[in-house]
């Protein structure tokens, strides 16, 4: 299953770490030193959540197979 995510960085210099959390499951938010350490993480996070709420996770595979599954994308205002 592949989702989408939303990195923020906060802080600077030696002091910043790495938001992270999930557009389709966003009440699970992590962090990390890096952005590699942030993206474990979060997988680390999502799969204790799934474990505990497995509706949800049939739920967004049901919706990734779908021809008309939402998308996210980016534009330049």
């Amino acid at each position: 299953m592949e989702i989408d995510i939303v990195i923020v960085p906060e802080g600077k210099g030696k002091d910043i770490v790495y938001s992270i959390s999930s557009i389709q499951v966003p009440n699970v938010v992590t962090q990390g030193n890096s952005i590699e350490q942030a993206k474990l993480r979060l997988k680390e996070a999502l799969e204790l959540y799934f474990e505990e709420a497995p509706k949800e996770k049939q739920a967004l595979i049901m919706i990734e197979q779908e021809e008309n599954a939402p998308m996210i994308s980016r534009m330049l205002l």
